[in-house]
């Protein structure tokens, strides 16, 4: 069972946008929410997706859509491995939506915090035995190649987007479990052809801690303020801290704008790398490393300098020994959202059977399996008239067995009752066309019913004439010799030594002065006692019926005579 949100409600778990259903959110930022969504396809096919939605408090903002719009419509474009791609955008029931690649992993953020409490607690990184140095500049270097593959974006006809990111920071940075970095959010980039404009007043794009000078006093951008922010992130990997922060933004910006260098770092870090970050963080763009790939390539060869050669499945050992209790619940939380959206299906089947092309009805959605016990167990005989109005729950499912659909509305009331012993099942209203079936058997049952009970009702008039003709007052007379030889039969109280064999009688009506005509013997058997052979049977007679005078025949009619003057 699918879910559609209405226009002015927060999005829940179940929600269908399009072909995708939401299980559950993962993050949520300043203008946008984060959620794990499935695409589910035929033979079983099901795949996991990051759906990015705008807030409701933004989402009928113009502005903001447009914002929205323009980050799917740039980060489409780029296709690097360290960089989350998009796949996807779309609008249902008024929400814009862009459905990217799912990363099952943390942000650089979390890693890092996780590497500071482990320092604090145990005095040591990690019990996977990784120097956190070589893993934060594996982590940087392969950001440099997203961010580069970003920087080279270019339409059709070759002409470079000129894409500034604007935003890299810890956050955005995201590690999944096979220990590669992920770049992540392009809704504040900026691009040549974005539709919103550069500049508001008094508004800043990116998070002050890793912005650049010229970005931060709205100067003109390019990939170079990109390069700060790497710089920026690496030494607060290294330090703890980031290169300029104060009491509050207003602070941190007037020390960014001074033109003074960040405090510099310990003598922990090693040289090559140090020197790395020296260069990155200049104020003068010029004096910083003209692309992202040319920092990656010093990266890199900082880390053979210093013997800290580190590769993706190390970074992957060494985040899953740290990051294993967020992994587990993060795994535990999607599990739990599939087995929801699990359990909607299963409801969602059993309230709304699905549709069974040989259930012969046009239009039913019939549960073949359901609809066959429930019409059977619904045709079974109330035990009484007063239990008409309910029928009581069967047993067991073995008990109704028959085949014939249903309708979607009697099919969905009756299997749930039915196949449930604690409800009762209401009764079973057939559709038009089985009504008017029903109402003519029920017409021919009550014409044979009729024509018996006329049939009886004929004979036992007949009898009662019969009865009614027969005189009152009968000598019946009973000849030996005519008496046919039969078995003898005992009577239960009768002596075994005397026989009483059947005898045939003839009854000879007593002529009585109302009858006109003498009426036919009548013959039957009748058992009678040897010795007497005339037995007389008499009754009180019955006062004879008047019988009405004969009619006198009509007066022929008067002739009538005309005087014609004669």
């Amino acid at each position: 069972m699918s879910i559609s949100p209405p226009k002015t409600s927060t999005l829940e778990p179940g929600y269908r946008l399009d072909r995708y259903e939401l299980l559950c959110p993962i993050a949520e930022g300043g203008m946008a929410s984060v959620w794990v969504a499935r695409l589910q396809g035929k033979h079983g096919f099901e795949k996991l997706f990051a759906i990015k939605t705008i807030l409701p408090q933004y989402s009928s903002d113009p502005r903001f859509q447009q914002m929205f719009l323009d980050e799917a419509r740039i980060a489409s474009g780029i296709e690097h491995s360290n960089v989350a791609q998009i796949l996807d955008l779309g609008e249902q029931h008024d929400v814009l939506y862009i459905v990217m690649e799912f990363v099952d992993g943390d942000s650089l953020s979390k890693l890092h915090r996780a590497v500071e409490r482990a320092k604090k607690e145990r005095g040591r990184a990690s019990d996977a035995g990784i120097s956190p140095m070589g893993v934060w500049l594996r982590l940087m270097a392969d950001t440099c190649g997203g961010l580069h593959a970003a920087h080279e974006l270019a339409d059709t006809s070759g002409v470079p987007l000129g894409v500034v990111h604007r935003d890299v920071s810890p956050q955005n940075i995201l590690i999944n479990t096979k220990g590669v970095a992920k770049l992540i959010d392009f809704g504040v980039a900026k691009a040549r052809h974005r539709l919103v404009g550069e500049t508001n007043s008094g508004n800043l794009k990116g998070k002050i801690q890793y912005m650049a000078p010229e970005q931060a006093l709205g100067r003109q951008v390019d990939r170079r303020t990109d390069v700060w922010a790497i710089g920026a992130i690496l030494y607060q990997l290294f330090s703890g801290r980031p290169p300029y922060e104060a009491d509050n933004q207003l602070a941190t910006l007037h020390l960014l704008a001074s033109g003074r260098p960040p405090v510099p770092l310990g003598p922990e870090v090693p040289k090559p790398v140090a020197a790395i970050i020296r260069n990155a963080l200049s104020h003068d763009p010029r004096q910083r490393y003209n692309t992202a790939a040319d920092m990656q390539v010093a990266i890199e060869s900082a880390m053979v300098e210093a013997g800290l050669q580190t590769t993706t499945q190390d970074v992957a050992s060494f985040a899953s020994a740290l990051l294993i209790d967020r992994t587990a619940a993060r795994r535990d939380a999607l599990e739990l959202a599939l087995d929801a959206a699990a359990e909607r299906v299963r409801m969602s089947g059993l309230l709304k059977p699905q549709t069974d092309s040989s259930s012969g009805v046009d239009g039913t959605n019939v549960d073949m399996d359901v609809a066959r016990a429930v019409r059977a167990y619904v045709r079974k005989p109330s035990p009484s008239v007063a239990d008409a109005a309910t029928v009581a729950a069967p047993n067991s499912i073995d008990e109704i067995l028959a085949a014939a659909p249903l309708t979607e509305t009697s099919s969905a009331t009756l299997a749930s009752s039915a196949l449930d012993n604690s409800q009762p099942a209401p009764i079973y209203r057939p559709e038009p066309k089985g009504r008017a079936v029903a109402i003519a058997a029920a017409f021919a049952g009550a014409g044979v019913v009729f024509l018996v009970a006329f049939s009886i009702v004929r004979l036992r008039g007949d009898e009662t004439k019969s009865a009614a003709a027969a005189p009152q007052s009968a000598v019946v007379v009973v000849d030996p010799s005519t008496l046919s030889p039969v078995a003898p039969t005992l009577p239960p109280d009768s002596d075994p030594g005397v026989a009483s064999p059947p005898a045939t009688a003839t009854i000879a009506p007593a002529v009585t002065p109302s009858a006109r005509a003498p009426q036919p013997p009548v013959t039957s058997r009748v058992p009678a006692a040897p010795p007497p052979a005339v037995a007389v049977v008499r009754a009180k007679p019955a006062a004879p019926k008047p019988v009405p005078p004969p009619a006198a025949p009509p007066a022929p009619p008067k002739k009538k005579v005309i005087d014609d003057g004669f």
